[in-house]
This record gives C-alpha cells, structure tokens and sequence, in this order.
C-alpha cells in the first residue's frame, strides 16, 4: 500500500522494487488510493482502494510502505495474518498512531521495517533493517572515458526541503569552473531563478528517466535542506550501482555505506563539497576508482544472499498469531 503519487518519490520505488522482487515468488498485488497515481507506474498492474465498491486488501500480509499517509476504516474489514509498516521517513508521532491503529483494529502486532539504523535508533520500537531494492541490471556503470567536459548532477524529488538552500550558489561557483551542473527534480523556484543557457540545467522531475540520466554524469552530488533530515537516500545507491562517484553529506543515512576516499566521498560543509568536486574534476583516475569501489558496494548491499533473507521474511508462512484484547 503506498499513494503512488510521485514518479521520483523513495517510498514509490521501494514499493514498486519490493513488488518486483516478490511476484516470482507469491501473489502479490500493488493497492493505492488518493487518486490516479503517476504516470511513471503505468505499466504496473496498480488497484485502487475503495472502500464505496468494498474493493480492499483481504487477509494475507498487508504492507504499508511509509507511515505518512492515512489507513482508512477498511482496514477493520481487512483481516490480516499480518501487517508490515515500513518507516522510512522520520515521524515518530505517526509511526506510534499507525502501531496503535493496527493494534485495535486488527488485533496483531505490526512488524515494522525501517530503512536504516539511524531511523531506528529514534524511535522506542524494535523491527529489522531493510535496504531500499535498486535494480542492478537497471543501474550499471557506463563507459565515461573520452568526455571533454565534467558534467556533475544531482536527483531528487522536487520539494524544497530536498534542496539546500546553499546550492544554488554552489552550482555556480561549479561553472564558473567549467563544471558542467545538471540537476533533474528542481524546484518551480530553481527552474525560474536559473541562469541563461550555459552550463548549468534545472530539469523538471520526470523530464528523463533515471537510469538514463546518471549515466550521462560524471560525479553524483546529493544533500538535502536542513529542515529535512535523509532518512536514507535511494539516489545514492542508484548513483553507486551507477559507476559515479558520490559526494554526499554526512547526515544522509545511505552515507553511513560510504567509507570516505574508498567508495565515495563525504563532507560537512559548502566548502567542502566544492573542494570534493573540483578535485574530481581535475582526477579522472580517482572518479574511476571510486565509481568502481561503488558499484561493488551497491552489489554487496543489494546481494543475491540479501534478496533471499527479504523474500524470507515476508513471505514466512509462519504469521503471527492474534493478539489476545
């Protein structure tokens, strides 16, 4: 169960990816409600809830990816042997209201999966820590050799609080030395305040499909706003499985995989990130070893060993039981 309304949205993709990684192996189906969903999901077999046509997930296991939405009355009607929340966006309120939810209405106790240790460690509840699933055969290192200039980018939803507000500046201080800067997911306000055609691009989310995109860069850059902190940061692990070396703050949760000058880069700092960056630029030999020793991680994260204890543990036929009232 997710909304499905974002085409670049984290909690879409793991939907869709866990949907994926699941349908070979049990009958699964992909529940949405709010509306149409993005376009980006059209060749998904997607079903809406409504509860007027009594059209609703019945029994088996019921999986909510992410907490920030509401669950409607149906779920009293539902039955489940067990209900999974996912919890990857940093709402310790509405985690607690969607166990106690589950609680009454359903009688069990929610599993929940949270996206990184750092997340987990917020909240007063016990669950396992799953990694977001990346296609690897979607993502994969591209031939960057021969390129005559140094194109850095950057993906993300569209919202500001997944922009910094120093970034914009950064970007420019980037061309000003001959970087080339492509930014797909700007905002509306990024999009209107950009320079005039040169080196840097503010493309809106959607304009080109991800996979494509990274391939076309040559260094991977990604923070958010303060106001939000990264719970994990899917990009990241899109960019690594990519071949790119990432320059990446501190905060993000995906960067707790990055051992910095080995398989990324890590700073604190505009400063920082500028220096990171520029030193990219000027060593081609280290963008190559990094974006290698990244691809290996990305591989490592995402093992066949690690699908296999995934599918392990949602399609245990071993439900718990009911909780007594």
């Amino acid at each position: 169960m997710n909304p499905m309304l974002n085409p670049s949205g984290g909690s879409e993709w793991r939907t869709v990816s866990l949907y994926r990684q699941l349908q070979s192996a049990a009958e699964v189906r992909i529940w949405h409600f709010r509306g149409a969903p993005s376009e980006a999901f059209s060749g998904f077999d997607l079903t809406r809830i409504d509860t007027l046509r009594l059209a609703f997930p019945r029994g088996g296991t019921l999986v909510f990816v992410g907490v920030y939405f509401n669950i409607s009355h149906w779920i009293r009607l539902a039955r489940p042997a067990r209900v999974i929340l996912t919890y990857n966006t940093p709402d310790a309120e509405r985690l607690t209201a969607r166990v106690d939810l589950i609680r009454r209405t359903c009688g069990l106790e929610p599993e929940i999966v949270f996206c990184s240790k750092e997340l987990a460690s917020q909240v007063p509840f016990r669950g396992t820590v799953e990694p977001s699933l990346v296609d690897l055969d979607a993502f994969t290192p591209a031939d960057r050799s021969g390129r005559t200039t140094f194109r850095v980018g950057r993906l993300s939803r569209d919202a500001p609080e997944k922009h910094h507000p120093e970034d914009m500046r950064l970007y420019e201080r980037l061309a000003e030395q001959g970087c080339e800067v492509d930014v797909l997911g700007a905002t509306s306000e990024m999009q209107a305040n950009a320079p005039g055609p040169g080196l840097i691009h503010m493309r809106p989310l959607g304009s080109c499909a991800a996979p494509a995109f990274l391939h076309d860069l040559d260094c991977f850059f990604y923070r958010t706003s303060p106001q939000w902190a990264e719970p994990w940061g899917r990009v990241i692990i899109e960019a690594m499985a990519s071949g790119l070396p990432v320059v990446t703050d501190r905060t993000s949760g995906a960067s707790s995989v990055i051992e910095h000058g080995r398989n990324g880069l890590l700073f604190d700092t505009t400063e920082e990130a500028f220096d990171l960056i520029m030193k990219l630029a000027r060593d081609p030999a280290l963008r190559r070893s990094l974006g290698q020793a990244g691809r290996v991680t990305a591989e490592d994260l995402l093992s066949a060993d690690v699908r296999a204890r995934l599918e392990a543990f949602y399609l245990d036929p071993a439900a718990p039981s009911r909780s007594q009232p």
